[in-house]
């Protein structure tokens, strides 16, 4: 993971070389211009969530801010050094199944949540995601329509309505989830 210094300066040089001002990233992020600032000076850290947004509002992937390497034309993720995204307070975890590549739109995701019952809220952000469960139940919520997956069944939709999803049963839930966009749990 770079520095607080070197995510700064990468946030700042794709915000110029795009010729975005502050206010522009402000208004596509929703993080303010300040926080912005002193992200790129290295005066603060982004929580993951935020970093999210300003990547998107970038156009770039999250994994071009956190990772020390450049991309690669191809993409392998051996399953002992899966890059861990989110490890939420709630215990869900997301590990990336891909770093990327130059260019690349489409993202894979290994998503593990414990019965807990608690439900993860997402809100829109535009492209098409599918999910398939490899372990466990999952509840999901697209808008106002509600899905229960069980172990090999998968759904595919845009991401145009926020979402929510829960781990319905009593053992982990573990789903491999693809994404157009990098969404961030």
């Amino acid at each position: 993971m770079p520095t607080r210094e070197e995510l700064g300066r990468r946030l700042k040089t794709v915000r110029l070389a795009r010729g975005m001002t502050l206010k522009d990233v402000e208004g596509r992020s929703g993080i303010s211009m300040t926080h912005t600032s002193k992200i790129e000076r290295g005066m603060a850290s982004p929580t993951i969530h935020a970093l999210e947004k300003l990547a998107r509002a970038l156009d770039k992937t999250l994994a071009y801010f956190v990772e020390d390497i450049e991309l690669s034309e191809v993409s392998v993720v051996r399953k002992g050094e899966r890059p861990i995204l989110a490890r939420e307070p709630d215990g869900i975890t997301v590990e990336s199944l891909t770093r990327g590549v130059p260019g690349g739109t489409l993202y894979f995701f290994y998503v593990t949540a414990p019965p807990t019952g608690k439900e993860t809220r997402r809100e829109p952000h535009g492209g098409e995601e599918c999910a398939i469960v490899v372990k466990g139940t999952l509840e999901i919520a697209i808008g106002k329509e509600r899905h229960t997956l069980r172990y090999g069944e998968s759904i595919h939709f845009k991401s145009n309505d926020p979402l929510t999803f829960r781990n319905s049963g009593r053992t982990p839930v573990e789903v491999i989830w693809g994404s157009t966009q990098s969404p961030l749990l």
